[in-house]
């Protein structure tokens, strides 16, 4: 009688996308308590397709034919070998559970499948809620990396009173500029205005494969056809020209500040801020929290930007970890070295 009340068991495996059920996974995401938008299949098909694309699947924990717990993994693959890393417009992956997966028990099986998939794991950040629900194997380089989010549940008032007061001084500028913003159904303009004076900062030397952008477009349709996107231009009243801009992603209790670009006349004269401080007036009062996606590594100033509209930081993990065999291994930083040593060259330096 014991047995045949017992609960089935659930196993764990690593599947590829073309094995994943994807109505099983998005229903996992939809119902998780870590639910982020990142981790939904529409939205990894769109940045997983086309030119110089990578690819992805996933750990699932299935029970009775149910998805009960997921982690997505994007991977590429270079002579012959299959390594994970975080593709950009993804801040946070990690685990997606449903709220009766014990994930403590359960997550050593994950790590044990990510281990037996990927020998190489370049760099790989779990989600703000598994920080309390996960304990990391001793064979993983583990990195503490800081988001900050503003929760919104309060009245506006309460949540102005805790901007710096430079932020106030400058949102007073702001409304005397007159910003008009304009909620715009193509990303390509907005893309373009941070092309033309945000990317090479934002990429600080690093060589940028454009392709990503396509790719991007493509799943900023993905949340456009799902009501999730909100495409923001701002210009002078008396002017054509958008000089900033910003995508903002709202999914059920959560704002993400996903991307954004300006000119210099847009930053000087802080009409991203007259953007972020109009959401934030519009939702105020409401169970919803902003998520500002502080970049992972860098940008310091660009916290502490965030960090003065009263945004609290919140942790989460970034894993990394070289299971390669050690001739693999020296081969490539064999490589590493000559390309170094070619770019130098290239420069002209000693």
């Amino acid at each position: 009688m014991a047995a045949a009340n017992a609960f089935p068991p659930i196993t764990v495996r690593y599947l590829d996308r073309a094995d994943l059920d994807a109505v099983c996974w998005d229903d996992c995401i939809t119902e998780s308590t870590q639910r982020l938008i990142y981790a939904f299949s529409w939205y990894l098909d769109a940045l997983t397709t086309g030119a110089g694309a990578p690819h992805w699947g996933g750990i699932v924990a299935q029970q009775a034919g149910q998805y009960v717990a997921v982690m997505p993994v994007v991977y590429k693959q270079k002579y012959g070998i299959r390594y994970a890393y975080q593709p950009d417009y993804c801040q946070q992956l990690g685990i997606f559970s449903r709220a009766e997966v014990d994930l403590t028990s359960l997550s050593s099986e994950f790590f044990d499948q990510l281990s037996r998939s990927f020998q190489w794991v370049v760099s790989y950040r779990f989600n703000e809620k598994n920080e309390n629900e996960l304990q990391f194997p001793t064979g993983f380089s583990v990195i503490k990396r800081y988001n900050h989010v503003l929760p919104l549940h309060k009245p506006y008032g309460e949540i102005y009173r805790q901007y710096a007061t430079d932020r106030k001084t400058n949102l007073n500028r702001a409304r005397n500029v007159g910003w008009v913003v304009e909620e715009k159904p193509d990303m390509r303009p907005l893309i373009q205005l941070h092309r033309e004076h945000n990317e090479e900062k934002a990429v600080a030397g690093i060589q940028l494969d454009l392709t990503i952008y396509d790719r991007f477009v493509k799943a900023v349709d993905q949340l456009k056809n799902r009501g999730l996107a909100r495409i923001w231009l701002a210009r002078k009243a008396d002017e054509k020209n958008a000089e900033a801009g910003g995508l903002f992603v709202v999914d059920r209790d959560r704002i993400i500040y996903l991307f954004n670009g300006a000119s210099p006349t847009g930053r000087k004269q802080q009409a991203r801020l007259w953007m972020i401080n109009h959401l934030i007036e519009a939702f105020a009062g409401q169970p919803v929290e902003f998520d500002f996606e502080s970049p992972a590594v860098g940008a310091e100033s660009v916290k502490v930007y965030y960090q003065s509209f009263g945004a609290e930081s919140r942790p989460y993990t970034e894993i990394s970890y070289d299971h390669l065999p050690w001739f693999i291994t020296c081969a490539r930083a064999f490589v590493r070295t000559v390309l170094e040593w070619k770019n130098r060259a290239g420069r002209g330096d000693s």
